[in-house]
């Protein structure tokens, strides 16, 4: 039965499959994100409403977040999303070619470069994301969400037609 498990997870031949598999790096990868997230933004970082849901939630569990100003709020979302994207990435990148995509398209340097180079364009939606926020007065958690999810088919698709050979 493990063996059946492990030639499952190194297949990379249906695109079926790798959108299954995709999906499941891509849930680690956000968990990553988010715990760094939440985790930066929170205290160290401050970057959260009073009225955010996460704030909300955590405070009646005994949490205290530190809630910035509104100036304050958008730059750290700022630093906090670059510092997410370069982890989050890196987890991906490594799942990506273990488990759903064929690395061999470019050499390894370049293969890296394009995929990051691609994941970029997440930053298109993070701007979203602090539109949504600074101009739309949406909360931070339900922006970030939006932005995620908008990612995540951009990111698919260019990972594997212009990164990885299949």
């Amino acid at each position: 039965m493990r063996n059946r498990i492990q030639q499952w997870m190194l297949r990379k031949d249906a695109v079926w499959l790798q959108a299954v598999k995709y999906v499941g790096c891509g849930g680690i990868a956000v968990a990553v994100d988010q715990l760094l997230f939440y985790g930066l933004a929170l205290r160290a970082l401050p970057a959260l409403r009073a009225s955010d849901p996460v704030v909300g939630f955590l405070s009646g569990m005994g949490w205290e977040a530190v809630v910035p100003d509104e100036a304050m709020l958008e730059r750290n979302y700022w630093l906090i999303k670059v510092a997410c994207f370069v982890v989050a990435n890196a987890v991906v990148y490594l799942l990506n070619r273990q488990f759903v995509f064929e690395a061999g398209r470019h050499r390894s340097g370049l293969e890296v470069a394009l995929f990051f180079g691609a994941s970029l364009l997440q930053f298109g939606w993070i701007g979203l994301g602090g539109v949504l926020i600074t101009q739309w007065a949406w909360e931070v958690t339900y922006a970030n969400l939006v932005m995620m999810m908008m990612g995540a088919f951009t990111n698919f698709v260019l990972r594997k037609f212009l990164v990885f050979k299949r």
